[in-house]
């Protein structure tokens, strides 16, 4: 099929779907009604439900709602892509009460709500429900921002005007990571989506900007009157007036404004990457959701490049480790069998210097009477006997049981060497 893409105003669509029931002319738009009621949503343009053309049928008149004034210059132009193929609706008889409900219509009757007919929950994906549920109930704040953050919620932050735009933006977005193996799931103040060990997680918000109160008549009057009283009062004299009259401006410095530009960002460091899609002075969000899926798949393949070498690199750190605690150990146990045979030979040189000493000691003063030098002769004879039993091979033998000297099997082998020397962390 041919692509037909549709231009459009929104006054034009505004007039178009309460001319007519929306089937009709989403028909005539080639798209499905469920997706024009979005467009409509999407660009703050309410639409009839079809209790209100059962009622023009019966013959009811009506005052359609007005047509609210945006200052979100992206969205006063439509454009509709055709995926259906484009037919004429037939003519009905709501065709013909086309004159008697025209916008800005006086006659008396039943005025539909001049709100948005609401998106059906179950329309949308299922990870998107709660955050509906939230959004559309939530009180608005005094700029119109509304939010939903919390367990199973999304982390939306947008202008009341934004919220079926968001939720289409990210049913959309939902649906096609659905087809990718992807799935959107809420993170309390966030989004992500995971595979394995890799998570991506990004946010939706509306753009805003702080500018410069500028107070309405009714709030400078009150004003004004107030300072009055407080010159009343101290030309009077009057201090306990004066001093309980305010003196500072009742309202606040700087306003939040929501410029109704949505921006999706992606939380942390991209390396190089997009992370950012937002609306701009021609493209919009709803039309890059392909770019936008592509995009996460680029960062999570990022994210998972980044952990593998993370992990790899903890793994040569970890075997590091491992390599320089055995050279450690073995060294520990060089320095033990060093100190081992040192002692032994240590042992067996005096033995042999006492040995060669005994030899030159002449029998008759070993014989002799006793002396001190008689009795240091018979203590060294003593200490050579002992110095020979200790250095004998099964004393020997006996000093090194149990120690682990020389294992048959060295646990402490390392094929590749000694490690290298740490350094800058390595």
């Amino acid at each position: 099929m041919v692509e037909n893409v549709t231009l459009l105003t929104r006054e034009q669509l505004f007039s178009m779907v309460w001319a007519k029931p929306a089937a009709q002319v989403a028909a005539e738009l080639g798209v499905n009604e469920r997706k024009l009621r979005s467009i409509c949503s999407r660009h703050a343009i309410p639409c009839p439900s079809n209790a209100y053309w059962a009622h023009v049928n019966a013959g009811e008149h009506f005052t359609l709602p007005p047509l609210r004034a945006i200052n979100h210059p992206t969205l006063e132009q439509i454009e509709i892509t055709a995926t259906l193929p484009k037919h004429e609706a037939p003519e009905t008889k709501v065709a013909e009460q086309k004159g008697k409900v025209k916008p800005g219509s006086t006659e008396e009757g039943i005025e539909p709500s001049a709100e948005p007919a609401p998106s059906h929950a179950e329309g949308l994906h299922r990870s998107l429900v709660a955050t509906a549920r939230v959004l559309r109930k939530a009180k608005a704040d005094e700029y119109g921002c509304v939010s939903a953050r919390g367990p199973g919620l999304c982390g939306i932050v947008v202008h009341q005007d934004q919220i079926e735009r968001a939720l289409s933006i990210l049913h959309d977005l939902a649906s096609v990571l659905a087809s990718e193996g992807l799935a959107l799931e809420p993170d309390e103040a966030r989004m992500k989506i995971s595979v394995g060990k890799d998570t991506t997680t990004f946010t939706l918000t509306e753009k805003s900007k702080r500018q410069k109160h500028i107070p309405t008549a009714q709030e400078q009057g009150a004003y004004d009157q107030i300072q009055a009283r407080r010159q009343r009062a101290a030309d009077r004299k009057n201090w306990n007036l004066y001093s309980s009259l305010p003196y500072e401006k009742p309202w606040p410095e700087f306003d939040t404004v929501y410029l109704g530009q949505l921006s999706l960002t992606v939380d942390g460091w991209s390396q190089g990457l997009r992370k950012t899609w937002a609306d701009g002075k021609i493209q919009r969000i709803d039309n890059m959701i392909p770019d936008i899926v592509e995009g996460l798949k680029a960062l999570l393949a990022s994210d998972k490049a980044k952990r593998e070498e993370r992990e790899e690199n903890e793994r040569q750190w970890a075997e590091l480790s491992r390599r320089r605690e055995l050279a450690k150990k073995r060294k520990l146990r060089e320095e033990t069998r060093v100190a081992y045979l040192r002692e032994l030979v240590e042992l067996q040189r005096e033995a042999a210097n006492i040995r060669t000493w005994l030899a030159t000691v002449p029998n008759v003063i070993e014989t002799g009477p006793a002396t001190e030098l008689t009795r240091m002769i018979h203590w060294a004879r003593e200490r050579l006997a002992f110095l020979e039993l200790e250095t004998t091979i099964n004393a020997a033998a006996a000093r090194f049981e149990g120690k682990a000297l020389f294992p048959e099997v060295d646990e402490l082998h390392d094929p590749l060497g000694d490690p290298p020397a740490s350094s800058y962390g390595w």
